[in-house]
């Protein structure tokens, strides 16, 4: 017999399911992102709207992916101290509030320099806001098992 400890079954399970959630965030935010760039190439095609200071390749990356780790993270800790289905609802409930304090910002008339909001600016920002919790939500609570 080896001095070695045995890992409990239970800390396995959990901690693939940690590993696969946070994996599943990650792949989500990145779907997020190449979505968002893409609404974003277009609106700029068809409105010759741009803004590259505040709207980019970089920022759109960021603030698709960052919260789409957050979101595996998220359901994780709810799958944790709750049923699939009370899991769920809640982080249903969740994401849409968090999704209608995100709008504050580009609904508000100041930009974060403290410069006016321009005219194309709702236009280009409101859906990239809808994409990234429409990804979280499907990608995120699908792959759970529902028992």
């Amino acid at each position: 017999m080896t001095n070695q400890e045995t890992v409990p079954l239970d800390l396995i399970k959990q901690n693939t399911r940690l590993a696969k959630l946070l994996t599943t965030g990650l792949i989500s935010g990145i779907i997020a992102a190449i979505l968002n760039i893409i609404y974003m190439n277009i609106h700029e095609t068809v409105t010759s709207f741009s803004i590259p200071e505040v709207v980019n390749l970089g920022s759109i990356s960021l603030a698709s992916i960052i919260p789409g780790i957050f979101s595996g993270l998220y359901y994780f800790m709810l799958r944790r101290v709750s049923s699939y289905k009370t899991a769920f609802g809640i982080f249903v409930s969740t994401t849409i509030v968090l999704l209608g304090f995100s709008l504050i910002g580009p609904l508000s008339t100041e930009l974060p320099d403290g410069s006016l909001t321009p005219d194309g600016f709702v236009g280009l920002t409101i859906p990239m806001h809808f994409i990234c919790a429409i990804i979280y939500i499907s990608m995120v609570t699908r792959v759970v098992p529902r028992s």
